[in-house]
């Protein structure tokens, strides 16, 4: 349970400095991005933690839409650095900030499908 909990709040100080680094002032990015770089690293941990624990449960109910979240979880990454790279050039897009916001919800519903609104919603 601390595996979700981890991931769901790890999850939430990304979008945070995603958020700000992409739309604040140019000082505030540089820490945006080494704060973003943090979270990849824990949510890619507690996620494979996650999978190999249902793995060992026998608890994967979709394993096509696991892949789809995996999936769609790395391509978040990359839109998000893309994101900050052109931001540090000044020449970032709307598109460059909708992009991985919108990802980013698909990949949070997916994830609470996967796990039933857990931990959010306690059975």
């Amino acid at each position: 349970m601390i595996w979700s909990w981890m991931h769901l709040i790890v999850g939430a100080v990304l979008i945070i400095a995603v958020t700000v680094g992409l739309l604040g002032p140019a000082q505030v990015t540089k820490i945006c991005v080494m704060i973003a770089r943090v979270c990849y690293i824990l949510i890619v941990f507690s996620g494979i933690v996650m999978i190999v624990m249902s793995l060992m449960n026998g608890s994967v109910r979709r394993p096509v839409l696991l892949i789809v979240k995996l999936v769609l979880a790395l391509a978040v990454i990359g839109l998000i650095e893309i994101g900050f790279a052109r931001k540090k050039k000044d020449a970032v897009l709307a598109m460059d900030v909708w992009a991985p916001i919108v990802l980013i919800v698909v990949v949070v519903v997916l994830g609470f499908v996967l796990t039933g609104g857990f931990p959010i919603i306690m059975k």
